[in-house]
């Protein structure tokens, strides 16, 4: 593939920042194909990038995330968790006792306890 300006390739393969700008908006099939022909170059000519540049794939920048506001974000979610849980332990103590009472009521007027689901 000797179809792309050699020149480009080359300044792609020594890590120049320019050269990169210029084919950012290419197609990724293209980017591609000059990424091979650069690092065929590197290898024949043992180029070594002096900032590595040329990528694929875009890098995502990383955020700045602050702790404090993590913690924060952790601890809310435990106390909704904890909230949640106890809201379903108090509603089956609440089925527990009704059924408990219904079962005794039964007992005591001398019903059989056939109410088996």
């Amino acid at each position: 593939m000797s179809e792309f300006n050699q020149e480009l390739v080359r300044a792609l393969a020594n890590g120049d920042a320019q050269a990169h700008e210029q084919i950012k908006n290419l197609p990724t099939p293209v980017k591609m194909a000059l990424g091979m022909e650069v690092d065929k170059l590197r290898r024949n000519e043992n180029i070594i990038p002096m900032n590595n540049g040329f990528t694929l794939y875009e890098e995502k920048k990383s955020s700045y995330t602050n702790d404090e506001d993590v913690a924060n974000a952790l601890a809310e979610r435990n106390r909704l968790l904890r909230e949640a849980e106890e809201r379903r332990e108090k509603i089956r103590q609440e089925f527990l006792e009704k059924e408990i009472k219904a079962r005794v009521e039964r007992a005591r007027a001398g019903l059989t306890m056939n109410d088996r689901r």
